[in-house]
């Protein structure tokens, strides 16, 4: 009953207009409606419903709300459903804007836009200084459109999000975007739902290189379906940058983009196939960038060569401190070289990389064999800043090499955490006796974790986590000071070293320290 009550015809609306009775922030038009009216959804909003024999009444409306003074403070938002412009309607839409001072968002969906249409609504863009939103739905701006917004917007300086759903820009135009984004530093939010995931390539691309900080949404999947995916995400707030997919072109773009970026801190491209290709200019990425914190690159089919690109990045970088590279396709050769930057040969040799604290390697099809023990044992037992150690899902390690993994682990006082996930050698009384035993040695170890194991399934595990608990207990204990309550002392002598050469002055300083500290009373000089 109340909706039938606010429901008029488009006289109404008009007189109401023309009178200024009307104090509207939000006005949606729908076209090619069955019927014409308005519903006044709230005090402030209203919907407009015309239909296709009264489509003149569109630009009637268009060309009073222009010169209502109310409208022209109050009106915020503008939504357009169904219309098929023509040029004298976007001039009408051009009066209106141009009159209007606080239209924030405007919203076009399933509208149709000749070029001449589409080349006004780039130039009520170019020169328009309030709207904060534009929003194209369904559209069919197509790739010609795309590229009037995007040369638009290198003028605005007002705009801050754009979104273009559901339509196909291509390459072009994606392209021509990147070009805008390049030379706009206003725009704050960028979302694009299109038909081929390649546009995402160029846009992204574009946002690293200048270090925009823009919130990035790439969506891809055909019209009308349920097989859209997202294919890029970017989100500032937390210097986050997650791909989902990818051609290998489009990655190493990617890669390259990061070289000199300041704005990204965790990048994530976990189950995008990855090539040799792509490594490689990551390698350059990890010796330039100065801000990459952490990468996860689980399930990118990375084989050995690939792995000793990123190997061989860790060598220079200094910033990177958390690396995921489980379930890929590398073996003991690939392992030998990612631990080469964390490992010590000799007591003489510098570390080459102590910034990273947390590598996970591992999975079904990494063989780590015989070649990636050795490599693993000589890391354990000469790093110094690992702090976390990951071996997933391992099939191909014994029993008895995961007892010397934890042999080592004993005189390791860097390692805090040790996750053996799914690993199929921690099996056995005897590794369990070697686990209890390396606990009691070393204090440092906060956690091991071995979900999935023989040994956890069989219900042996709770010894472990018992043992650790005891551990974490014993380390939160307060330091006793035994020189908090002793008398306070005099000392009555002590004895100096003092190292140099024949004529270093050392006599002069002998005879300062009589001059200057009379409270020592003997002293013995070497």
């Amino acid at each position: 009953m109340a909706s039938n009550q606010n429901l008029r015809d488009l006289q109404w609306l008009l007189q109401s207009i023309q009178t200024e009775s009307l104090n509207l922030k939000s006005i949606s038009f729908h076209l090619s409606q069955p019927t014409s009216c308005c519903h006044q959804q709230t005090h402030d909003s209203i919907h407009i419903n015309i239909s296709t024999a009264s489509h003149f009444q569109f630009s009637n409306i268009l060309t009073l709300l222009s010169s209502c003074s109310n409208t022209r403070f109050s009106l915020q938002n503008l939504e357009f459903y169904r219309v098929e412009w023509d040029v004298e309607e976007v001039r009408n839409l051009e009066i209106l804007l141009d009159n209007s001072s606080n239209v924030k968002r405007v919203e076009f969906k399933k509208n149709k836009l000749s070029f001449e249409c589409m080349d006004g609504l780039a130039k009520i863009l170019k020169k328009n200084n309030v709207i904060k939103e534009i929003v194209l739905s369904e559209s069919r701006i197509g790739s010609y459109g795309a590229c009037l917004i995007a040369s638009a917007l290198k003028v605005n300086t007002c705009l801050e999000e754009l979104q273009i759903w559901e339509d196909s820009i291509g390459s072009k135009g994606a392209e021509e975007i990147s070009k805008m984004i390049e030379a706009n530093s206003t725009l704050k939010v960028l979302t694009i739902f299109d038909s081929s995931s390649i546009t995402a390539t160029p846009l992204i691309s574009a946002v690293l290189a200048r270090n925009r900080s823009m919130e990035v949404h790439v969506w891809s999947g055909e019209h009308g379906k349920d097989s859209s995916s997202k294919v890029v995400e970017f989100a500032p707030e937390s210097s986050t940058l997650r791909i989902y997919r990818l051609t290998v072109s489009g990655a190493c773009r990617v890669a390259c983009a990061l070289g000199w970026n300041t704005t990204v801190k965790s990048l994530d491209l976990t189950g995008v196939r990855l090539r040799s290709r792509w490594a490689k200019e990551f390698r350059w990425v990890l010796e330039q960038n100065r801000s990459l914190k952490e990468v996860y690159l689980t399930k990118t089919c990375l084989k050995n060569k690939g792995v000793v690109y990123v190997a061989a990045g860790l060598f220079k970088n200094r910033s990177l401190e958390t690396l995921h590279l489980d379930d890929n396709r590398f073996n003991g050769v690939g392992v030998e070289h990612l631990l080469c930057p964390l490992t010590r040969f000799s007591t003489l040799q510098i570390q080459a990389n102590i910034t990273l604290k947390s590598i996970t390697f591992g999975g079904k099809r990494t063989k780590i064999g015989r070649v990636g023990l050795i490599a693993i044992l000589q890391m354990l037992s000469s790093n110094q800043t690992v702090t976390r150690l990951g071996i997933y899902e391992d099939q191909s390690l014994r029993p008895q090499d995961f007892i010397r993994i934890f042999k080592n682990l004993e005189g390791n006082v860097s390692l805090k955490c040790l996750s053996l996930q799914g690993c199929k050698g921690v099996d056995g009384d005897l590794v369990l006796k070697t686990i209890m035993e390396t606990l009691q040695v070393n204090p440092w170890i906060e956690e091991i974790d071995i979900a999935r194991t023989p040994l956890q399934i069989c219900g042996k595990a709770e010894e472990i986590y018992l043992k650790l608990g005891q551990n974490a207990k014993s380390e939160h204990e307060p330091e006793v000071d035994l020189l908090k309550d002793m008398p306070m002392t005099v000392p009555k002598s002590c004895r100096i070293f003092i190292c140099g050469q024949e004529f270093a002055g050392k006599k002069n300083h002998i005879m300062q320290l009589h001059i200057t500290k009379p409270v020592f009373s003997k002293a013995t000089i070497h």
